[in-house]
């Protein structure tokens, strides 16, 4: 479930990028990407393995 959030952090992130200036739009898909974000290192916090779940999304979303 943390992957799958952790994607979708990162593509509401692109949306944002693809609307450079003050667009309201891209305040508004910056605030979903945090929000996705934090919700997928909830995720990776209730797993069995917290450390390695988080670290494993920190070395996924660098990459992106």
């Amino acid at each position: 479930m943390a992957e799958r959030l952790l994607a979708a952090a990162g593509e509401a992130l692109e949306l944002s990028l693809r609307q450079p200036g003050r667009v309201r739009a891209a305040a508004f898909d910056l605030l979903a990407a945090d929000a996705l974000l934090t919700y997928a290192c909830e995720a990776a916090l209730e797993g069995d393995a917290p450390d390695a779940a988080l670290e494993r999304l920190v070395s996924i979303g660098g990459g992106s």
